[in-house]
């Protein structure tokens, strides 16, 4: 059985924040810079390091 860290979880947690944005958000469908999907996607990066 594995388990999973805290890094992990939160890596996991910002990525699904970032898919979520990005599916839901008009511009980001509309592949229109988004601001918010820019900060979502540096969160997600910054938590996989």
């Amino acid at each position: 059985m594995k388990t999973t860290t805290r890094a992990e979880q939160t890596d996991d947690v910002a990525y699904r924040a970032w898919i979520g944005h990005t599916t839901t958000c008009a511009a980001c469908r509309a592949g229109v810079a988004c601001p918010t999907a820019v900060r979502l996607g540096r969160a997600w990066r910054e938590a996989r390091r």
